[in-house]
Parts: C-alpha cells; structure tokens; sequence
C-alpha cells in the first residue's frame, strides 16, 4: 500500500478473500478436541461475513497518520513491540 502524504488513500484493488473450512485432523482425547456449540457456531459464521477490509478502520488510521499521531517515540515502541510478538520463536543463530 502506497501512503499519500495528503492523507487520501486510492481504492485498493479488491479482490475476493479465499477462505477455507476444511477441520484439522485431531485425535480423541487431546488437548485440540473441541465441541462445536451453537454459540461458537454463530461467532464463526459472523466472522466469515466479515470484511477483510473495514473501510471505516482505514479511514481512522489514514487520518491519524496524516495528523501525525504515530510519529512519536511512543509510537514506535508500540509498533515494534507488536511486530516482535508475531515473530516465531527460533532456537540458534539465524542467518
């Protein structure tokens, strides 16, 4: 995504998000076994009408970086702090 300095974003080309149902195989009696109740049924189902793309939430984050609200020292500890908790958790050097 190319950022504009006045703040105004041009569409991003949509294309449609795949997603896939099929269940992991997992053995009876393990720690992964679950029930699927009603409730949670309806959480997912919720979650895949979802938007992969909110609009409204890319607005608000447009309009926050064009009023300068992540060039702060602040900011860019948060920003690292939640990149390195999605990194995986290597054992050994890495090259």
């Amino acid at each position: 995504m190319r950022i504009e300095p006045s703040g105004v974003q041009p569409p991003a080309p949509q294309t449609p998000a795949t997603r896939t149902t099929a269940s992991p195989v997992v053995e009876p009696g393990s720690a992964k076994e679950f029930v699927l109740t009603g409730k949670l049924a309806t959480l997912l189902a919720g979650v895949r009408q979802a938007p992969d793309v909110r609009p409204n939430v890319v607005s608000e984050a447009a309009a926050r970086l064009a009023a300068g609200d992540f060039n702060t020292a602040e900011a860019a500890a948060a920003a690292a702090a939640a990149a390195a908790q999605t990194l995986p958790d290597i054992e050994g050097p890495v090259s």
